[in-house]
């Protein structure tokens, strides 16, 4: 009888170990292979390795995925043997294979315009004539004032540079806005073409806004002449929409699936308010984000300027596989829609005599003892990134208030480093800065879709018209940055990522002027901007996958399509390594995957299995394999 209870121990562990056993073979038969591709793993290149311009990576013809996960990468024959009776199969018919883009600064948090009628603005089309301009603003609000109840809000969004300076030169100011809407919350807010973008309230909406925003009682009329771009979507989302968080987070839902994934797309960072990042919140508990998404809490200074970021904890890494904190972001310390704040004298006589007479400094970070205050509270307690630097001028203060930092709190280098701070749009980076970027490993992020903003006369940015050619040299200047160990990246891809490889293998931006005065409308204007600047398009490729998973603190799980990363990729349309440069920027993505799921395929890639898909909502385009 003594040896029945050993007999017994002995079978349990017998039993526990069959399982185990069963378990783990269970655990090397994928969900899904893919095969027959042509699959750059980007698997080879870091920031301590530079690429070739030759792939170095490895390249590979198939990839097995369990769950979301990446378990097995190898040749058709290879994959195809580890594959169990249900594992579903992707054939991608020879075509090429790339990581999911990762653009960490794309402003995705937006909403679906039909999805919120009672936001929608009444626009004001541009013109030449002030009166004609004024009178168009007026009417507007005259026509909503009837339409709508007292207290509702209205939103009046003229368009062009005559509306602009309206405001921007008070010809229209908040007393005739108080006359034209006494009774109603009025917001006149120019975006319609970008630069120096001008927004006034009237007092009812600014009482609103200042119960909501405490914050914003510090900031008068003239104050918030320095971004209206920024401000609008503040109120709008966090104000007017408060309460909306639900209905937000399907609109957003619908408008990534519908806009974003089709681009290959597969994580974005962006800046983020309280109402987008609840509604981001409910998707993510409800297993419903479209793609992964690093959010940057900002705009701080409008809810409570004095010690915000002190008394905030630091989130920066916490969160699930679709919804984490990447850091902190107040942005605005230059404007590239203002004006450069630079050590390099302007050129543009009309656009320095605007400035004066407005009263505004385009260096705020000089200026504003908030806004620094803010930066530096940023710097040693959380993890602070998406700094405008579009001037050499911020670069210089901005490295200053690290090196302050450090002599004030005793922070070694290495600390600096550990936080991954971020500068962003750089149109006017030094040569000699380099040194103190790289010291401090510091992500330039080249936002590429301002090389052809630059084109634009009307554009403060505009490096050649503003200060002069000799200086594009110093614009997001990529192989500068490479050769000298700086990292750099790209984001804000737009109109989209094969834009964004396109821009800085080419260096060639376009613009076609859209509104009165921009140039012949219509007309598509090119240009190279310091060719000298190139970098190889496996170089453009990193840029825009692996080396932003660094800025978003996942660089271990996104990025390159390796063994124990999530799997995340896009299948494109012809071959990225054989076509010519010039032809990079016509590449199309046929089908975009996130975590072993469909989330968008073209009719161009031919049938799909419907089980592919993430769920039915995501077909788009896709034809399916046994349709009729």
């Amino acid at each position: 009888m003594k040896a029945l209870p050993a007999l017994l121990i002995g079978a349990f562990f017998t039993l526990l170990l069959w399982c185990y056993s069963d378990r783990a073979m269970a655990a090397e038969t994928p969900d899904l292979i893919v095969v027959n591709g042509k699959i750059l793993t980007l698997d080879e290149n870091n920031w301590f390795q530079w690429p070739k311009t030759q792939y170095g990576g490895r390249l590979v013809e198939a990839m097995a995925i369990q769950d979301d996960t990446i378990i097995a990468v190898g040749s058709n024959d290879e994959i195809s043997k580890l594959a169990g009776p249900d594992t579903k199969k992707l054939d991608l018919k020879g075509r090429t294979v790339v990581p999911g883009f990762v653009d960490s600064h794309r402003h995705t948090t937006g909403y679906r315009p039909q999805d919120f009628p009672q936001i929608q603005p009444v626009r004001v089309p541009p013109s030449l004539d002030k009166e004609v301009v004024r009178k168009g603003i007026f009417d507007a609000i005259k026509q909503e004032v009837q339409k709508k109840k007292p207290g509702d809000w209205i939103i009046v969004q003229p368009e062009g540079d005559v509306a602009r300076q309206l405001i921007l030169f008070e010809d229209i100011k908040r007393a005739d806005l108080d006359r034209a809407a006494p009774n109603h919350l009025l917001v006149l807010n120019e975006v319609g073409s970008g630069p120096n973008s001008q927004i006034r309230f009237n007092s009812a909406a600014r009482k609103v806004i200042e119960k909501e925003l405490p914050g914003f009682k510090f900031y008068s009329d003239e104050t918030i002449k320095k971004d209206g771009v920024n401000l609008s979507g503040l109120v709008i989302k966090d104000v007017i929409l408060q309460g909306k968080e639900a209905e937000y987070a399907e609109s957003i839902k619908k408008l990534i699936i519908e806009t974003e994934l089709p681009l290959g797309i597969t994580t974005v960072a962006t800046r983020i308010m309280r109402v987008p990042l609840q509604a981001l919140l409910i998707l993510d508990a409800k297993g419903e984000m479209p793609y992964r998404h690093g959010w940057l809490f900002s705009d701080g200074s409008f809810y409570n300027g004095d010690g915000f970021y002190r008394r905030m904890p630091n989130t920066a890494g916490v969160g699930s596989k679709y919804l984490w904190s990447a850091g902190v972001q107040e942005e605005v310390i230059d404007s590239p829609s203002t004006g450069l704040c630079t050590t390099v004298p302007s050129k543009n006589a009309v656009l320095t005599e605007r400035h004066k007479r407005a009263g505004i400094n385009t260096c705020f970070l000089e200026n504003d003892p908030v806004m620094r205050a803010t930066v530096k509270d940023q710097i040693q307690f959380q993890r602070p990134t998406g700094y405008h630097n579009s001037g050499d001028k911020t670069t210089d203060l901005m490295l200053k208030i690290i090196e302050e930092v450090q002599q004030e709190t005793g922070m070694t280098d290495q600390q600096i480093r550990d936080k991954r701070i971020a500068f962003e749009h750089l149109h006017l980076i030094r040569p000699d800065q380099y040194a103190k970027l790289k010291k401090y490993g510091i992500i330039m992020c080249n936002g590429t879709n301002y090389m052809s903003a630059n084109l634009n006369p009307n554009r403060p940015d505009n490096v050649a018209q503003n200060y002069g050619e000799e200086y594009l040299k110093w614009q997001m200047p990529a192989k500068g940055f490479i050769d000298a160990g700086v990292i750099t990246i790209n984001n804000e891809m737009y109109p989209n990522a094969i834009d964004s490889l396109s821009k800085v293998v080419t260096r060639e931006a376009c613009f076609t002027p859209r509104l009165p005065g921009e140039g012949e409308i219509g007309i598509e204007k090119c240009i190279l901007i310091a060719p000298e600047q190139k970098v190889d398009r496996i170089t453009a490729l990193l840029m825009s996958t692996k080396w932003p998973a660094y800025y978003l603190l996942r660089e271990n799980k996104i990025g390159s399509l390796e063994v124990g990363k999530w799997a995340d990729f896009a299948v494109m349309d012809r071959d990225y390594l054989t076509i010519p440069d010039k032809e990079i920027g016509k590449l199309t993505v046929l089908m975009t995957v996130i975590g072993g799921k469909v989330v968008y395929a073209s009719a161009d890639f031919g049938p799909v299995d419907r089980a592919l898909f993430k769920s039915p909502e995501y077909l788009g385009k896709a034809v399916l394999a046994g349709a009729q």
